[in-house]
This record gives C-alpha cells, sequence and structure tokens, in this order.
C-alpha cells in the first residue's frame, strides 16, 4: 500500500513558476516578521510584561507557532497552492472553514498593514525632527507609504521579492550591528547600572511569575512571529519543488526566534527593566520606542534617526510582504468562485494579481484614514487587535493539517507526531488564547480607543469585523452556491493507495463490507 497525501483538483492560476528563488522566498517569510518595527514597539512592553524570563516567554511561546510551521510544510508538500488556508482549510475540513480562514487571513494582513503605516508615520516624524506632525503631512505619508508598497508589490514577484530581500538585508544588518554593539558594551562593563548581569535564569521557565504574566508575553510574541508563512502562499511561484518550497517557512520561523531572542538578550543585559531608569527599556519614556532607545545608547545622537529609518525599511518590507500573500490569497479564492471573478484575473506581463493587489492596497489605505480620522488610539490599538485574526487562521491551518492527515500518518510514529500531534495541540492551544484575548478585549480599559457601548473598541476592530466575515461569507453563498456545495473544490483527505488490481479489490471489498 501507497500513500496518497498530495490534494487533487487545484487549478493553475497564471503566476509563473520560478519567478521567486528559494532564499527571497525565505527572506519574505523574514520581512513579514517585520523584526526591526516589531521589536520597536513590542520589546518595551514585553519587558515590563515578562521581565528577567522574557527570552524564554519568547521560546515557549513560539513552540505552537513552530507546530503550525510545520502544519504549513506539510500542507505546502500536499498542496502547492497559492490559496494556502483557504484551500487547505476548504479541502481538508469543508468550504465554509476555508472561507473563514480566508478571510481571517486578508483581514490580518490589513490590519497590519494600517499598523505599519501608523508606524512609518511616527518614524517620518522622528526623522523630520516634528513633535507634530500637520494633519496634510500625515495623510501624505500615509498615502504615498501605501501605494508605494502596493505598486512595487504589483510590478511582478521576481522584481517584489528582490526589493524585499535588499530590504530585509538591510534592517537585518542593522539589528546585528546593533546587538553587537550593545554585547559589547555590556562586556566592557558600561551597561546601565540598574542592569541585572546576564543570568541563565532567565531562561527558566519555572521563574514565570504567573500565567498571566506568559499570557501577555505571549501575545506580544504572537504579534512579532506571525507572517513566517507569508512566502508559502506564493508556492506556486517558488522554484523548485513543492517540499523545497514548504521548508521556506519553517526556516524563516528558526532564524526569526533566534534574532528575537538574542536581541532581546542584548538589551535587558545592557538596559534592564528598572521603569525608574530613564536609559531602562521599561521607563515612561522608553517603554513605546524601545528600539530608538537602545539605538541612541548605542550609536550616539543620530541613533534615533537611525532607528527611526530601519524601522520606515522594516515596515515597507513587511508591508510588501503581507500584500503579496493576501493578494494570492484573494486569486486562489475568486478562481474557486469564493470570491467575485474580478479577482481572479493574473496581468499577462507581471504574472501578478494586480487587481486584487490593488484592491487590498486601496482597502488598507481607507481603513487607515477613516480610523485616524476618529482617534490616533484606534489605529494604534490595531496592533493588539491583529492577535484575534492571526490565532483564527493559524488554528485553521493546524487543523487542517491534522484532519487531512490522520487517516495515513499513525503508520509512522514521526509521521503521527508532526503531522497531526503536534497541529492538533497548535491548534488547541491557539484556540483557547484566542478565546481568553477575546474576553480581555471586552473589558473597556484594554487598550487606549475606550469603549463602545460599555465594550472595549479594540474588541470591534479585532473581534466583531472577523464576524463580519461570516456575514459577507453568507451572502456570497446566495450569489455562488457552487463553492459551498463543494463542487468547485471539493473535500478530500490524504489515503492509502493500493498496491495492485488484487489490492483495490480487496479495499472495495472491505470497504464495502463496513459500509453494509
Amino acid at each position: 500500500m501507497d500513500e496518497e497525501s498530495h490534494m487533487h483538483g487545484l487549478k493553475a492560476k497564471g503566476l509563473k513558476k520560478g519567478s521567486v528563488s528559494r532564499s527571497a522566498a525565505v527572506t519574505i517569510g523574514l520581512a513579514a516578521t517585520a523584526p526591526a518595527y516589531s521589536m520597536a514597539s513590542a520589546l518595551g512592553y514585553g519587558a515590563a510584561g515578562s521581565g528577567y524570563q522574557l527570552p524564554i516567554v519568547f521560546i515557549l511561546s513560539v513552540i505552537p507557532m513552530f507546530f503550525v510551521a510545520l502544519s504549513y510544510k506539510h500542507l505546502t508538500t500536499a498542496a502547492p497552492d497559492a490559496g494556502t488556508i483557504f484551500t487547505w482549510g476548504t479541502k481538508a475540513i469543508g468550504p465554509r472553514v476555508g472561507w473563514i480562514g480566508g478571510w481571517a487571513l486578508l483581514l490580518g494582513s490589513i490590519l497590519a498593514g494600517v499598523a505599519a503605516t501608523q508606524i512609518t508615520v511616527i518614524s517620518v516624524a522622528v526623522i523630520l525632527d516634528m513633535s507634530d506632525i500637520p494633519h496634510w503631512l500625515h495623510l501624505g505619508v500615509a498615502g504615498l507609504f501605501i501605494f508605494s508598497t502596493t505598486f512595487l508589490t504589483a510590478m511582478g514577484a521576481r522584481e517584489s521579492s528582490r526589493a524585499t530581500m535588499v530590504l530585509t538585508i538591510a534592517q537585518y544588518g542593522v539589528l546585528i550591528m546593533l546587538a553587537v554593539m550593545l554585547f559589547t558594551k555590556v562586556l566592557q562593563g558600561e551597561a546601565v547600572s540598574t542592569a541585572e548581569p546576564f543570568s541563565w535564569q532567565w531562561f527558566n521557565p519555572f521563574a514565570i511569575p504567573s500565567f498571566e504574566v506568559f499570557l501577555n508575553g505571549f501575545m506580544i510574541a504572537l504579534f512579532v512571529f506571525w507572517g513566517f508563512d507569508a512566502s508559502l502562499a506564493m508556492s506556486e511561484e517558488i522554484d523548485g519543488n513543492s517540499e523545497q518550497a514548504g521548508l521556506s517557512g519553517v526556516i524563516a520561523m528558526g532564524i526569526t526566534i533566534f534574532t528575537y531572542v538574542i536581541f532581546s538578550i542584548a538589551a535587558l543585559a545592557y538596559a534592564g527593566i528598572d521603569s525608574n531608569d530613564a536609559s531602562s527599556l521599561t521607563h515612561e519614556n522608553n517603554i513605546d520606542s524601545s528600539l530608538t532607545t537602545l539605538a541612541t545608547e548605542g550609536i550616539g545622537v543620530h541613533g534615533a534617526w537611525v532607528a527611526a529609518i530601519v524601522i520606515c525599511i522594516s515596515a515597507f518590507s513587511a508591508t510588501m510582504s503581507t500584500i503579496m500573500p493576501s493578494a494570492r490569497v484573494a486569486l486562489a479564492m475568486a478562481s474557486y468562485r469564493a470570491l467575485p471573478k474580478y479577482f481572479a484575473s493574473v496581468n499577462e506581463k507581471t504574472h501578478t494579481p494586480k487587481f486584487a493587489t490593488w484592491v487590498i492596497g486601496m482597502m488598507t489605505l481607507t481603513i487607515y484614514v477613516v480610523l485616524s480620522l476618529i482617534s490616533e488610539s484606534i489605529v494604534e490599538d490595531t496592533i493588539l487587535s491583529v492577535s484575534i485574526a492571526v490565532c483564527t487562521f493559524y488554528t485553521v491551518a493546524a487543523s487542517s493539517c491534522a484532519i487531512y492527515f490522520y487517516r495515513t500518518a499513525f503508520s509512522h510514529r514521526n509521521t503521527a507526531l508532526s503531522r497531526v500531534i503536534l497541529p492538533a495541540v497548535a491548534a488547541m492551544v491557539l484556540c483557547v488564547v484566542a478565546i481568553l484575548q477575546a474576553w480581555r478585549m471586552i473589558n473597556p480599559d484594554y487598550g487606549s480607543s475606550g469603549s463602545i457601548a460599555g465594550i472595549g473598541a479594540v474588541f470591534f476592530i479585532g473581534v466583531v469585523t472577523l464576524f463580519f466575515g461570516v456575514l459577507l461569507m453568507l451572502l456570497w453563498s446566495l450569489f455562488e452556491p457552487r463553492f459551498f456545495r463543494g463542487e468547485t473544490l471539493p473535500l478530500e483527505r490524504a489515503h492509502i493507495m493500493p498496491d495492485s488490481v488484487d489490492g483495490m479489490i480487496e479495499t472495495s471489498v472491505r470497504v464495502g463490507k463496513r459500509r453494509f
């Protein structure tokens, strides 16, 4: 008997195979995690919440994410389809689960783009040495940022992946340089006086004060780690076979966790967490922009300017790397009639879904403008709200892997562990975390935007918008029921193929007996 694990009935969508190299695919995954601006916005809060246990919180938090990365690897090998979450969820579980998974990915990408735009506007203010940006310049910077990222993404997979590679190398170069400077200062005895010296106790999970502390750290880690999967939406365009394409996400995840752990150790050892010290990570003037503080301490008076530039680069490459997969998910959804046919168009010259790319870019700009006109704090709270969408589509991916392979994986303990057990664990963990986070969002004191009718505004941004997708799905099912009946992308599971005609007859008899 042979295992048949490849999904059938997948459509070619006009994307150009080989237009993205394997190294470029890894850098797309690295760029989407946005290490520079993720560190800038999350490191201070992570240190405030988890203290010197931040490195072990990062490591523990990445475990379920690594299990999700394994799910992506196996599913990409079985179905190298641009629809990723949408396609896998539809084939393994059902059309409605697949549709919601696709919607969650689109929503998460758009909200991440909104957050990146805000971070870019703030960084431009630092570069221009302006404490208060005029509203016209604010919207001008936002418009230029989103138009340029969308334009470069629509140019073609080869061009946009090369641009992403250059930008990613640039930001990683600055982060490595800064980490080396911080470690050098620590070794020379020039660390902040209130900072504790490095200790292996920082890696002791039993030293984490409480589950609440761990949960706070986990949510921050979820924000900084998500995006490793961006390259896998390019699997129809990546050079090499499907198994090699699937490895890109795992490699990106490994590099990301190594980077964040090493940088967090350097930052903690140098600056410490004493909120009363003006140079610490958790001081009220530093907690929102810890990378800027560290760059100023390490480089000198021009450190803030350098940090602002690298954060802009990080936000730019991250936005490109989130637009690329979301546009391809929309393309796949339309190809299987889960979205209007206009999203299924691929430009003949660039071999990219230009229409879907520009729609996502303009949606990001529209949402940013609307939210910024209401309140700047609402824009800031999109960072918190992204976590619900991320938990949702990662749960769909992990569940799809476990369900799709469960018939065949238990023939060997290694495949049972990596294809079913670990993905199932990841799905359960992320599901619980999403519920806990949604419950916290209901609190009107959560986030910085206040409340609407006694419910936290961040709940409406993160949870209500996700459930809005259910309404859109129901409306679309009235216009195009074929997808929801499983006609365009039928349900399928990995199965055992008989070795011979006799084996086929024997299998048919056994199946007939079970049915009888």
